[in-house]
Formats: structure tokens, sequence, C-alpha cells
């Protein structure tokens, strides 16, 4: 005979250990017979256990996700030793935990027993106390009878006691399921539970909305799908999971999760108890047949009673026990998911904008501290007086942009002036700014001219600074030096401060550029005898790490005349103004 079949041929035998309870010494042969390459089909021969018994407690031994069915898990048991050692006894432990409270629950038919703080009689005697009446031994029956009563049993006297008087003194009467909802959800009473009110996250209507929220799933006489629905929806001292951790801790597959949260879904729809009953209610008013925005309440509502729960079922729950049949409340779930995703990316953008305000505030601060000031600060011009003065020449990197700050298009002419564009517009220091708000007159070469300072910008301190935006090289060239002195003058006599700036860097930043003397005492010395062009400049460096930065710092810092067009380097220019106060 080959253990398959019986002497007889009547049909396959029955393994002799088939049914018979695992002891560890039998799970170590099966770890050690997989780790030696053994099928189950041969390790079930030698235990004398059927095919199913093996792929059954192979399962035990791994974690749940890995025990889909008992090949898997004997597969991943045989991979396991390569990634170092691993305790499967403490895996074993932990499915007998989880078998032996499965049975539990099903010892009980499925039901969770109810915790006793007080005993019913003490419940009735409380009510005869507050109220004043005297039960009859029929009515005393009947009241023990009632369901609410095993309820309120879960609560201790001293906290029934004063929940009690607070309903007869405001009512006149004590009726036991609105004792009940106001133990369990204090201020259920008296709540307001509107839509204005959930809207506006009333304190006291969020605090009832969530309490209500669970008290009806708490109601539920469902064992698992209790266990299920307050780990999916974060009551019951637990935080919110997802249905595969779940699965993993009772050692049941995602999809038996999935079924034991519909299932508890469904009878709390057919529920009749207090809890259940007033969270319909509430649920209906708030979502009921042609609610505007229904979705958003949706979504609020779930926000609300289940804080940081999946929309499913923390919205789910909600729209099905407001009265929408499966199909309608999963249509308006995937809404409320839509408005969702819309509501984090505008947060998004609000954090962004935050970001890039707090780095623009940051950067103006240091921008503002290499300003110069020629005296006292005086006050900003009114707003009205201001406009821009010319238009913008329609050029490759000229254009408008609008400004959430001011509200309008702003006009700029280099890509330089919309850099500082952002950081006016962004900078929490700057209250308000106008582009070219003024013409100015200054000579260069023998010519007078008038110029157009790019920005007049106003802080919330009331101070006002006039910005001149260039690319740094372009600074020192002596026709801009001409234009900023003009601007110092202005300044001066206003009480305003000037900003000299590509948008990172300042004119004092690059006159402070170190270079090396050597190549500062050669230029100079070429200076002094001539006029210097570009093919001079380059010779008398050559051999150096010179950069344009270098002779823009040097320019500055001596006083020199750099022209363009042709170019031409002269000592001799006037320097630019040194400023004789400083303000913050």
């Amino acid at each position: 005979m080959d253990g398959t079949g019986s002497a007889d041929g009547a049909g396959p035998a029955v393994p002799e250990r088939r049914g018979l309870r695992w002891d560890l010494a039998e799970f170590e042969r099966l770890v050690a017979g997989i780790g030696a390459g053994a099928s189950l089909e041969e390790l079930g021969a030698g235990h004398q256990r059927g095919v199913s018994g093996m792929r059954w407690a192979v399962r035990q031994l791994v974690p749940p996700e890995e025990a889909s069915d008992g090949e898997a898990a004997a597969a991943w048991l045989a991979r396991r030793p390569a990634d170092g050692p691993y305790d499967w006894q403490a895996r074993l432990e932990e499915s007998r935990r989880a078998r032996a409270a499965g049975k539990k629950d099903r010892a009980a038919g499925g039901r969770r027993a109810r915790p006793e703080a007080c005993e019913p009689a003490t419940v009735v005697a409380l009510w005869q106390e507050v109220t004043g009446h005297r039960l009859s031994p029929g009515r005393r029956a009947e009241f023990l009878d009632r369901a609410t009563v095993r309820d309120l049993t879960a609560h201790p006297e001293e906290t029934l006691r004063p929940v009690a008087r607070r309903l007869w003194q405001a009512y006149g009467h004590l009726l036991l399921d609105a004792w009940l909802l106001d133990t369990v959800c204090p201020g259920y009473a008296t709540a307001d539970l509107s839509w204005e009110a959930v809207a506006d996250g009333v304190p006291d209507t969020a605090t009832v909305l969530r309490d209500l929220a669970a008290a009806s799933v708490d109601e539920l006489r469902d064992a698992r799908a209790h266990a299920v629905l307050c780990r999916r929806l974060g009551l019951d001292g637990h935080d919110p999971r997802s249905q595969p951790a779940i699965a993993q801790e009772f050692s049941l597959s995602a999809q038996r999760i999935s079924q034991l949260q519909a299932r508890g879904v469904a009878r709390m729809l057919g529920g009749r108890r207090p809890a259940t009953l007033a969270w319909r209610e509430a649920l209906g008013t708030l979502l009921g047949e042609d609610r505007p925005h229904a979705a958003e309440r949706l979504l609020t509502i779930a926000e609300t009673a289940f804080p940081g729960a999946p929309l499913n079922p923390a919205g789910l729950l909600p729209a099905r026990l407001a009265g929408k049949d499966d199909a309608e409340a999963r249509r308006l779930l995937k809404e409320a998911a839509g408005v969702l995703a819309e509501r984090r990316k505008e947060e998004r953008r609000r954090r962004r904008l935050a970001d890039r305000a707090e780095r623009a505030s940051a950067r103006w601060a240091a921008l503002a501290s290499a300003a110069d000031w020629f005296g006292a600060p005086g006050a900003a011009p009114d707003p009205a007086e201001l406009t821009a003065l010319r238009e913008v020449n329609p050029r490759e990197h000229s254009g408008t942009w609008y400004s959430q700050k001011l509200g309008r298009e702003v006009q700029y002419e280099s890509q330089t002036e919309l850099q500082v564009i952002h950081l006016l517009d962004h900078a929490g220091q700057i209250a308000r700014y106008q582009e070219q708000p003024l013409a100015i007159g200054y000579r260069h070469a023998g010519r007078t001219r008038s110029y157009y300072p790019d920005f007049l910008a106003v802080t919330t301190e009331g101070h006002a600074v006039l910005i001149e935006a260039k690319p740094q090289c372009d600074i020192p060239l002596a026709v801009n030096l001409a234009k900023y002195r003009a601007a110092a003058g202005l300044c001066a006599r206003n009480g305003w401060g000037l900003l000299i700036t590509d948008g990172t860097r300042t004119l004092r930043d690059l006159e402070r550029h170190p270079v090396a003397t050597e190549l500062e005492q050669r230029l100079r010395a070429a200076l002094d005898t001539r006029e210097l062009t570009w093919p001079d400049v380059r010779d008398i460096t050559r051999g150096t790490a010179f950069t344009s930065l270098d002779l823009a710092a040097l320019v500055l810092r001596n006083g020199w005349q750099w022209e363009l067009g042709p170019y031409r380097l002269r000592a001799g220019s006037q320097p630019f103004p040194k400023p004789r106060a400083h303000s913050g």
C-alpha cells in the first residue's frame, strides 16, 4: 500500500494524524523539511497528514500578506533564511492568538458583551431619585427589560446622575433614550446640528457630531464588524488603518476585511438603537434629498466625525445612513473625493505661496539692510499721486505680470525687473509698490536727460524706497551712475531710501567684491596715463582670473568712468555718493 489508497481499493486512505493538534516539535520538523527543499506533498506523507493540513500549518508560520495560499507560504519560508534569522515561533504565537480571539467571538455568537459599570437596579433607583416617581412592580419589570437600561449600565453612577438631573431640570421629564444619548454625547440635547454650525466648525457641534458617530458605531453588536469599523474609522482608541493592515492583524484576507466592513454598514442601516437613530436623523437633515453641494457637505461631515480616517468608509457610512442607496452613496463619495483632491491642490498652492512669501521676506530683509538712506526717513507719497509714467517698449523680455498684492497688471522691461516684481509682490514687509512712478532729470556726457526709476516701494512701516533694477554688471556703467546720483539727491530731499539691485545683490554688495590688489594696481597705473579700451584692459589683465564683476567692483570703489559703445574706461569720474545715515 502506498499511503494514498486503502488495501482493498475502496478509496483514499485517511492520514493517521489528520485533525490532530499540531505541537511545537511537529512545526519544527515542518520548517526543517521546507528548508531542505521538500514539497508539501512529500512532507505530508512524513507527517501522516493531508496536503490541506500541511498548507494550513505552513500559513501559520509566515506573515499574513505572504499566506495567500499554502504553496506561496512554503515558497516564502524557504527563501526567508537568505535574508537573515526568522522567528517563525513568534509568528506562530501571533497566529494562535488571532485564532483564539476569533473563536471567542464565535462562541459569543458574534455579539459583543457590554461592560457593566453599574447594576440595572442602580439605573432604576437613579431614575426614581431624579424624577421623584416610584415604579410599581409591573412597571419596574418593564423598565428593567428595556435595552436602553442595559446600555446605561455601561456608565458609572457618578456619570449618569448629573446628566439625569440636567435633563430633568431642562425638560421636566427623563426619557431613557435622551438620558443615554446625553451620557455618551454630552451636550447632545442642546447641540446645534444644523449645516451652518457644522460648516462653521462650531466646537460644541463638532464634538457632539464625533461623539454621536462613535456611539452609533459602538451600538453595533456584531463583534468582528465592530472591530473592523473601529479600526477603519479611528474609533475606540484605534488610529485609522487600512484594510491590509487590519487583515494582517486578524490573520484574514483584505477581501474578508472588506466584507466585514460592508456587513457592519448594512447592520447599522437596520439598527434601532438610540445613538444610531439620532445619527441617522442628523445625517438625513444634513444630507437629505436635493441638498446643495452634497459632496462638499459629505466631505465636511466625514472629516468632522472621523478625523484622519479614509473617505471610504468615513464618507460612505454617513451617506448610507442618510438614506442614500449604495449606488447613490458611492457616486456622492466619488464626487467628495474630487472635492478633497481640489482642496488638497489648493492647500499645496497656499503652502507654496507661504513658502515663497517666507523666502521673499527673508530676501527683502537682506536687500533692505543694504539700501542707502541719506537722512531720516520721511513720509511715503500718497498712492493717488503715483502712476506709471510711460508704457514699456514691446521687446523680447518685456511684458506684464498680474500682481495679487496690487490687484492689477504690472509692466516690466527685463527679466531683472520681473524678478524684483516677484520679490515685492511676495515680501511681507512691502505694503504696495508702483512701477516707473516718476521722472528724474540728470546730466551725462554734457547733456540733460530724464529717466524713469523702475519702482517705488512702500513698506508696512510707511517708509518709501526707490528701487533701480539692473543686471549687476550694468550697475557701474557711467550713464547709470549718473542716474543714481540724481536719484540719490531726490531721495535725500524726500526722506526715501535708495536700493540698486539685480534682485539678489546690491550696489553695496558689488562695491565690496574682493579683487586682487596687484590687478587693481595695474589698472590704476594704466588709467593714470590714458583711457583704456577693451583690448587694453584685456592685455593688462592677461594671465589673471579677471571677470567683469571684478571690473565693476573697481569702478565703484575708485570712481572710474566706464562706458560701452564704444568701450572706454577712464579715471576721475565722480564717485557714487555715500549715505550719511542708515535706517532699517
